[in-house]
């Protein structure tokens, strides 16, 4: 029993002494982010422009302005390296650029067209281009296809827009491929 009493008195002063300062209060402790402290890129939304109306010679028939309106140039905030060979697709409105490493971009464009009529569209005018294909993906909301000529590199995204019912992305990443820094292993 006496033991007992020892081991007892010897927690308790222990207890006593590692016992916290703060006297029953609590201490607020600051709260921290979650995650990594990382700055992601931001990506600017490029102005919105609106196609110039066709003007009409007075000489000029109503038929021959419908033709000479069927490649369209690209509207304002597209990069000036924009692919030439790369339609803009009809009706479509630019929503963004997004500029990227390598003097690569990625331009946003939204449409009400469905996601097959895009996906077929951008892959039979790019194969009548000269544009191979070298990966392609489809799916009912959403398709993607990579797209080669020379040193460019296109890359088309298809999918419905999550903040616009009804509405589709159309991506068009492009690049030159430049050699690279390192050996290739």
């Amino acid at each position: 029993m006496r033991y007992a009493a020892i081991v007892a008195s010897t927690v308790l002063l222990s207890a006593t002494a590692f016992s916290s300062c703060t006297c029953g209060r609590q201490v607020d402790q600051p709260e921290r982010p979650a995650g990594f402290p990382v700055a992601l890129p931001k990506s600017t939304a490029a102005p919105r422009a609106q196609a110039p109306t066709p003007t009409m010679h007075p000489h000029q028939a109503p038929k021959e302005v419908a033709q000479a309106g069927q490649t369209p140039t690209p509207p304002a905030g597209v990069p000036d390296n924009f692919p030439k060979d790369v339609p803009i697709y009809k009706d479509a409105h630019l929503a963004a650029v997004q500029n990227l490493a390598n003097d690569a971009h990625n331009v946003i464009f939204q449409t009400a067209d469905s996601v097959p009529q895009i996906h077929q569209y951008y892959e039979d005018t790019l194969t009548h281009s000269g544009w191979s294909v070298t990966q392609q993906y489809q799916r009912a909301n959403h398709s993607f296809m990579s797209f080669r000529k020379g040193k460019m590199i296109a890359n088309v995204t298809v999918a419905e827009d999550p903040n616009n019912p009804g509405k589709q992305v159309i991506a068009i990443m492009y690049e030159e491929e430049k050699p690279l820094d390192f050996d290739e292993f």
